[in-house]
């Protein structure tokens, strides 16, 4: 039995969603500018125009030779490397520092991302893409309703190791090392999600214990966390901040 316990027809299911992105990366790009651009106007994003013109940049072959060596020998190795392009939404963050360049809702969440597409007869090929949002401690001194420090969604490139543990298309709840199986979105689909989701409802009002939901979604209650994971949080946080002693 595979270590995964067997995903293959989950994560088949999900690579083989036919996606229709147009013909040219050049495009794809401008489309996604036009939304954040469209989420600024509508005050749901604080970045300004000109840092959201700046941060999203398309990198031809060549390009991507030079400002990410890696990903063009992945796709090098694989022969997917003649007519891809990456699009990147800010520089890669694995630090998630907040004074980093990304893009910074109206809540405080701030989020980046990184897409690689090919062009081909049949249209754009969508090849690989991540991203991520960082969800902020506090919101006008409120304690937010995402339990999670941060969410990734993934699509690896053909061939890597995620692939042959049929999770290439996968997302990490607020863990580098926990990943679940996720749906193939568009990278439409997925910015459109980065700005909008994710967002605790304004008119709910915190509950003490699970409960059924009933009525509609703005209606209902968000749950307070337990004790569990108030302890878990706390042991946590006590284990990663503890100086090692020295004798």
């Amino acid at each position: 039995m595979a270590e995964n316990g067997g995903l293959s027809e989950l994560q088949t299911y999900a690579i083989e969603r036919p996606l229709k992105l147009g013909p040219r990366a050049r495009d794809l790009k401008q489309n996604l500018v036009r939304t954040l651009v469209a989420a600024r106007n509508a005050k749901k994003l604080q970045t300004s125009h000109d840092s959201i013109a700046q941060q999203v940049k398309l990198l031809d072959e060549s390009k991507m030779a030079e400002e990410v060596p890696e990903v063009y020998h992945d796709l090098k190795k694989e022969k997917q490397h003649q007519g891809a392009f990456c699009i990147h939404g800010c520089p890669k963050n694995f630090g998630r520092d907040p004074d980093a360049p990304r893009f910074l809702r109206d809540d405080g969440a701030w989020f980046d991302f990184s897409i690689v597409v090919r062009e081909s007869p049949e249209g754009l090929l969508l090849l690989a893409y991540d991203y991520e949002i960082r969800f902020a401690p506090t919101r006008a001194g409120v304690i937010p309703a995402i339990g999670t420090a941060f969410l990734r969604f993934d699509l690896n490139l053909p061939g890597q190791d995620n692939q042959h543990r049929d999770l290439r298309c996968h997302m990490h709840p607020g863990s580098d090392d926990i990943l679940i199986p996720a749906p193939l979105m568009t990278p439409q689909e997925a910015l459109w999600l980065f700005i909008h989701g994710f967002r605790p409802s304004p008119t709910r009002e915190p509950r003490t214990a699970p409960q059924r939901d009933v009525g509609a979604p703005s209606e209902r209650k968000s749950r307070m966390p337990t004790a569990f994971e108030l302890a878990w949080l706390t042991t946590t946080a006590a284990k990663w901040t503890t100086k090692p002693t020295t004798s």
